[in-house]
């Protein structure tokens, strides 16, 4: 059925005259019943009851009016979609994390990709050690990554937006709980709870060497490579842990107590691939810079 059938229709249905449905539609009165009538020969009604004097519509009709402005109101709709559709603001983003580096930063840019770019799914994957988001944005199976900084990948580029420092993770009973802040040497005879030194994780390897400066080995007596479960142990009292972060607590009865030689540095980073990246991920990057600059940007800045 042709839509400007539809349209003549309705036209002439609002202004019960060819004359002014002509003028609305901007084109002549015999093309407006020309299409009326090849409507009503299409659908096997009469539409319209003509005199020399009067136009008014049939029981025939009055049904397909409305049936018919809300078929040309959904039309016009998705036309509209079509123009406006672009890539570059609408899509989904599937970003990997390491729940150990910028936990703050990743929330803030998810907050602002909602409130700027409602039309953007960024889907958030974590529970995974930095160089296997490398690996998978490299793969494709993520497009960005929030990651150690320590970590590196041949075809996967970087840039820093975050320096957080060491602190020591402790059930919130824990004798040294209520400290504003420790000596990691205060640590020595604890068990601790850490990520498997398998999965290559450089907060294990950030564990052990600030341990070692500090004069001696932590004796690790579990490890998991899952944010929740280790605060779950912690919690339960199996170990202390050391992550990045500043004063606050923690659910699950534990604390973050910060070590007060502030020598021992975790830094975040945005990882995406080398290869040109996609309109909708290089909106995200772009809001990235804005929202997430790089510490020593923001230094320069003050």
């Amino acid at each position: 059925m042709e839509i400007r059938w539809m349209k003549s229709f309705v036209a002439v249905a609002e202004e019960l005259n060819y004359g002014r449905a002509a003028e609305v539609l901007h084109i002549a009165q015999p093309a407006v019943s020309q299409q009326v009538q090849q409507l009503e020969k299409r659908l096997g009604v009469k539409l319209f009851d003509r005199t020399t004097r009067s136009v008014r519509l049939t029981a025939a009709g009055e049904r397909f009016l409305q049936p018919c402005k809300d078929a040309l109101a959904g039309i016009d709709r998705a036309v509209d979609a079509a123009v406006i559709a672009d890539p570059a603001v609408e899509g989904r983003v599937r970003v990997g994390f390491s729940g150990a580096y910028g936990q703050t930063e990743l929330s803030s840019l998810a907050r602002s990709v909602r409130r700027r770019y409602p039309l953007i799914d960024l889907v958030l994957e974590g529970a995974t050690v930095s160089g296997q988001i490398l690996d998978e944005i490299w793969e494709g199976q993520l497009d960005l990554g929030i990651v150690s900084d320590a970590v590196s990948h041949p075809h996967v580029l970087t840039r820093q937006i975050s320096v957080e420092y060491l602190s020591a993770l402790l059930p919130s009973d824990h004798p040294l709980a209520d400290r504003k802040s420790i000596d990691l040497a205060e640590l020595r005879d604890e068990t601790f709870v850490a990520n498997p030194a398998a999965t290559g994780s450089t907060l294990r390897r950030d564990l052990l060497a600030a341990c070692r400066d500090a004069g001696y080995t932590p004796n690790i007596v579990q490890e998991t490579t899952d944010g929740i479960v280790l605060t779950a142990l912690v919690a339960a009292g199996v170990g202390v842990a050391l992550v990045p972060g500043d004063v606050q607590t923690y659910p699950n009865r534990v604390v973050l107590v910060p070590l007060d030689t502030g020598r021992y540095e975790v830094r975040a980073a945005l990882a995406w691939s080398d290869r040109p990246v996609s309109p909708v991920v290089q909106t995200v990057l772009d809001l990235a810079a804005e929202v997430l600059p790089s510490p020593d940007a923001v230094r320069d800045e003050q």
